[in-house]
């Protein structure tokens, strides 16, 4: 800790310590560690890079914690916060303290999709996914494609279809029946996105269903679509 008070004011080397930090007390739940990286954020509220790493170190550091009071203090400052990618690792360290706690992170997926920043939606996406990853969960699954093609931000359709290979991560059968439709969709983030759940919840399986579906995606007229396409290919062989 003494090492992190005292890395100096470089931008660069902020970010990268306070990852390494949140990396090393990955899980912890050490609320001296948690606070410490807390202060770097409050300090450096005019520093995008430095704060971008300080909330995503927040949330490794509680993974699956489910902290009200800590959930709370996110939220408020997501409210003052003006740097997209501040409130974007805010947003995801949410999502990271609601891993593994399925219908517990419900009240906070409702408060977060109910936000008029899509960052904040997007989050609750994450939310979603890692809060039931591998339940295969009915009602998830049901949110999170009705979030795909409800939601007007292309960012929080993409993210809603991605998390449904995690969701579906251990029951990689059910991944292309669900997103095959959408992977036909004229919005190339869904399709984007119908890949890349396919790539995460089929990861290493070789299913011939997962490659019937990417193929085509492999020759999209989208550049970004090919590429996830490709990505999701490697991920499952």
């Amino acid at each position: 800790m003494d090492g992190y008070r005292n890395s100096g004011n470089n931008e660069s080397v902020m970010h990268g310590v306070s990852l390494g930090l949140g990396l090393v007390a990955m899980a912890t739940k050490d609320t001296e560690v948690f606070d410490e990286l807390k202060q770097v954020l409050y300090n450096n509220a005019d520093s995008a890079i430095i704060g971008e790493a300080a909330g995503y170190a927040m949330g490794l550091v509680n993974i699956g914690a489910n902290d009200q009071e800590s959930i709370q203090e996110i939220l408020k400052h997501i409210e003052d916060q003006q740097h997209e990618k501040i409130i974007r690792s805010l947003a995801l360290s949410l999502a990271m303290q609601m891993y593994g706690k399925e219908e517990k992170a419900d009240t906070l997926v409702e408060q977060m999709v109910r936000s008029k920043d899509a960052i904040v939606r997007y989050g609750a996406m994450y939310t979603i996914g890692a809060a039931y990853a591998g339940t295969s969960n009915n009602n998830a699954l049901k949110k999170l494609l009705h979030y795909s093609v409800s939601d007007v931000h292309d960012d929080v359709k993409r993210a809603a279809l991605t998390n449904i290979g995690f969701l579906l991560i251990k029951s990689p059968q059910k991944v292309p029946e669900s997103v095959k439709h959408l992977a036909e969709s004229y919005n190339p983030h869904l399709r984007y996105g119908a890949a890349m759940a396919v790539g995460i919840g089929c990861a290493g399986t070789g299913m011939n269903e997962a490659l019937k579906m990417l193929a085509p995606l492999t020759n999209d007229q989208v550049d970004f679509v090919r590429q996830g396409a490709l990505i999701a290919l490697s991920m499952v062989f």
